[in-house]
């Protein structure tokens, strides 16, 4: 069951990023002064078809997992501060809350992934529709500066805990009332997890793709210039050893000390101290 609510999480997230890229403009074609002129308007007229089937998607297996979760002894939970209240299957309410929450949860790690993106929007010639893909995903907000899209993410984590919160006391599944004050820093400091991932990832690739020819795929090449954006604050330094640069190797050494620091025993601990 949890790796098939892992994959229908997955099919959540496509469907919800289909809906947005389907209000990207249509793109000019190359040769529409030989041809008919272009149509007008978005890429798809009826891309709300997919946020149809998303949030039918969400309702479909929150019965699924109803029906067949107390048969399967499965219990899923959510981790909060303080404990991780359970969201037995044979009642629905609570099997619509958990469907509804943990793709939130997935959500706000989207956006904080495309917030990351959307700041280093790699400058190639080969990309046109990728600012235009990332600009759909954020709306109204995508043509803004890259932090409003980091503002647009942390209030999209906040909302999502704050609706968690309330929701799972109105179920009762916790032991005692959260404070929102604790709680919600915290929360929206491990969602921040999942931009730091995707960092040590293209840092990774970056470097892979600094010593082993991949050739001159659009990928790579974005990849290339991800990574070089990603170090700009750390090329002062000139950690240059004969012909191997250190800086890539310092900058995922940084960025997975970052990620130590936003576990959750950590942070407890700190906001647990004394002023």
């Amino acid at each position: 069951m949890e790796w098939l609510h892992l994959i229908l999480n997955l099919a959540a997230l496509l469907l919800w990023m289909h809906w947005r890229a389907g209000t990207m403009p249509r793109p000019k074609p190359a040769n529409h002064m030989l041809g008919p002129a272009p149509k007008l308007g978005p890429v798809m007229r009826h891309s709300w078809v997919f946020l149809l089937g998303l949030l039918a998607l969400l309702g479909l297996r929150a019965v699924f997992y109803h029906q067949f979760g107390p048969g399967l002894n499965w219990v899923p939970s959510l981790e909060l501060l303080n404990e991780s209240p359970h969201f037995r299957s044979d009642h629905f309410n609570r099997a619509l809350a958990y469907s509804v929450l943990s793709f939130g949860r997935w959500m706000v790690a989207l956006y904080f992934c495309l917030a990351l993106l959307s700041t280093l929007r790699p400058k190639t010639e080969s990309d046109s529709q990728w600012p235009a893909f990332l600009d759909a995903q954020f709306g109204w907000l995508g043509r803004w500066p890259a932090f409003t899209h980091w503002l647009a993410a942390l209030a999209l984590a906040g909302a999502v805990q704050f609706g968690e919160v309330k929701w799972t006391e109105s179920l009762g599944l916790v032991s005692q009332p959260i404070d929102l004050a604790s709680h919600l820093p915290v929360m929206m400091a491990l969602d921040l997890r999942a931009a730091v991932y995707l960092m040590m990832g293209l840092l990774v690739l970056y470097l892979l793709n600094s010593y082993i020819y991949f050739g001159e795929k659009t990928f790579w090449q974005n990849v290339d210039s991800s990574g070089r954006r990603l170090l700009i604050p750390l090329r002062p330094l000139r950690l240059v050893v004969g012909k191997i640069d250190l800086v890539p190797v310092l900058g995922i050494g940084l960025a997975y000390g970052f990620n130590l620091l936003l576990q959750q025993e950590q942070l407890m601990r700190w906001i647990s101290q004394p002023a």
